[in-house]
Formats: C-alpha cells, sequence, structure tokens
C-alpha cells in the first residue's frame, strides 16, 4: 500500500492529463460491480480541471466502483511511476494499469493501493514496481507493468467498506527520481581531492599522473587521497563511481575550470584548494605540498605515535 508524500524536488515529470481540453482524452467509462451482480454506484464527472469520482459502496456483492480508460497506448519507460493529485474523504483507493500482459487468454490488470486524508490535497507517487498483477481481482504470480506498454489506467474503491465516497483529481503524471548530483562536498573531511580536468581519457598528461599514481598507489592512500577526472568524453569519474554529464559540470563549476582546458586542482580536506595549474605537475611535488599541510602533519604525528606505541 502505497501513501502520500511530496514530490522530490528536481524529479522528472510527465503530464498524463489534467483534465483540460488541452491534453489528451483518456475515454474515461464506469465499470461497477453491477456487472457481476453487486449493488455498488459510482460514476464520474470532470469540471474545470478536476475529475470528481463519487458514489456508495455496498459489500453485499462484489463492493466496488471504478472508472477507467479507453487509451491513450503510452510508452512510460523512462518513468519510475505514476504521480497522482488528489482530495479524498479518508478512504482507501487503487489505481490501475492494463497493459498487453493476459492471464488465460484475458487482460491483466495492475493494482496499486493508497490511502486518502480527509478533504485534503494530496501527492500519491505510485512506482511501477508497487503495482501487482490480478485477474478479476485475485492476485497471481508475475512481473511489475511493463511501463512500454501501458494501453489503459483506472480508478477503484475496493477497500471492504460500506458507505459514500468521494475522490478529486485534479492531475496524473509520469514521474522519475532524480538522484542527488554527486559532488566534491561528498569528500569534506574525508578526502583529499586530486581533480584533473582534460578533453578525453586518452590525454597524455592525465595518462602520465594515472600511471605514476599506480605506481605509488600505497603513498597515495596513505595521504586519503581520491582521484576525480572530469572528461568531455570517455568515463569520468571520481573514485571508482562514474559521473554523470551533469555532475562533470558542477565540480568544474565549483573549483573554477573550463570544458577546454586540462588543469590540476587540489582540494583539501577542509574544501578548500590547495594548489591550481594550467601546466604538468609531478606527483612528488603534489605529495611534498600535502605533507607540509597542518591537517597531514597532524595526521602523521598520531600515525608515528600509534607505532611507537
Amino acid at each position: 500500500m502505497m501513501t502520500s508524500h511530496d514530490a522530490q524536488a528536481g524529479d522528472r515529470e510527465e503530464l498524463l492529463t489534467d483534465f483540460t481540453k488541452e491534453t489528451v482524452d483518456f475515454g474515461w467509462f464506469v465499470v461497477n460491480d453491477n456487472v457481476m451482480g453487486g449493488r455498488s454506484d459510482g460514476g464520474f464527472d470532470m469540471d474545470e480541471g478536476t475529475l470528481y469520482f463519487a458514489g456508495r459502496t455496498n459489500t453485499r456483492g462484489g463492493g466496488f466502483s471504478s472508472i477507467r480508460t479507453r487509451g491513450p497506448r503510452l510508452d512510460l519507460s523512462d518513468y519510475d511511476g505514476v504521480r497522482l493529485r488528489v482530495k479524498g474523504d479518508g478512504r482507501r483507493y487503487t489505481w490501475q494499469i492494463r497493459t498487453n500482459a493476459t492471464y488465460r487468454g484475458r487482460d491483466v490488470s495492475y493494482w496499486a493501493e493508497f490511502e486518502t486524508r480527509k478533504n485534503e490535497w494530496i501527492t500519491v507517487d505510485l512506482p511501477f514496481t508497487s503495482f501487482v498483477p490480478k485477474f478479476r481481482g485475485f492476485q497471481i504470480r508475475g512481473a511489475p507493468p511493463d511501463p512500454s506498454q501501458i494501453r489503459g489506467m483506472g480508478l477503484m474503491i475496493y477497500d471492504g467498506k460500506d458507505g459514500p465516497f468521494k475522490l478529486s483529481l485534479d492531475q496524473v503524471q509520469a514521474y522519475a527520481e532524480t538522484e542527488e548530483l554527486f559532488t566534491l562536498g561528498r569528500f569534506l573531511w574525508d578526502k583529499r581531492v586530486l581533480l584533473v580536468n582534460a578533453p578525453d581519457a586518452g590525454d597524455a598528461e592525465l595518462e602520465r599522473l594515472t600511471g605514476d599514481i599506480d605506481q605509488t598507489i600505497d603513498e597515495f592512500e596513505n595521504r586519503d587521497m581520491v582521484l576525480v577526472t572530469l572528461l568531455d568524453s570517455g568515463r569520468a569519474s571520481a573514485g571508482t563511481r562514474e559521473l554523470a554529464r551533469a555532475e562533470v559540470d558542477e565540480m568544474r563549476a565549483a573549483v573554477g575550470v573550463t570544458d577546454e582546458s586540462f588543469s590540476i586542482v587540489l582540494v583539501g580536506k577542509d574544501g578548500g584548494i590547495k594548489l591550481r595549474s594550467d601546466s604538468p605537475t609531478s606527483l612528488n611535488e603534489i605529495y611534498a605540498l600535502i605533507d607540509e599541510m597542518p591537517m597531514r602533519r597532524q595526521e602523521m604525528r598520531r600515525s608515528k605515535s600509534s607505532d611507537d606505541a
């Protein structure tokens, strides 16, 4: 069961419908439990960009009311789930997805439940991974829905309770969660960052420097250093982590380097820039500079005291 929460800042979203003429008509229609002899009733209305789903459930029968769409066909494979903005009555509702999947020759419906708060607008995120396959209301074995093959959706109330219900829905979106950018701040007070900016991984100076690091890896690691390579093409990285383009751009802006230039920047554990050079600099020079830093001297004294103990 999914609960409401605030949308994450920076999430990528695609508006599927806001119930206005500017968005695609999903072709909503009503399916109540009277199709199986039930006694519930319900329906919907749309007015000024809001869909109103209301009626009354009766558990002496099917106990459900729903509205469903006749389309459109959607490829949402670039997204993580469906995001709804709803105002409910405190009851539990279900969002449905239909794909090309079938079971015994009939369509499979995927369900994800969510709670509402009485008379309060909330945002509900329903990850595709939270949807379970059902056939005629019974859960069956199977994977979550294929978001590239969506051909219908639906809204249903089937919470095992009798009585009136009312839900307002003013927006349906697909969303993709955006990971927080990996920044130099991740290394603060933990690592000294040797940042190398170069056009590509085949840059001669970058290859020379990485070769020197490989030959002196114990000295490199003993000084709590991490290598960050910012490249225009090839695998930019921070230690063992591959960097996305946005992360490369952010780190370049943070230390004031441009993508056209080769440069070396040494960032201390305190986040301050200790060395900036646009020309080749030997690793021995960098080690010597670090060893003169007050924090590094304290580390060496602690290490010596530990060895002497």
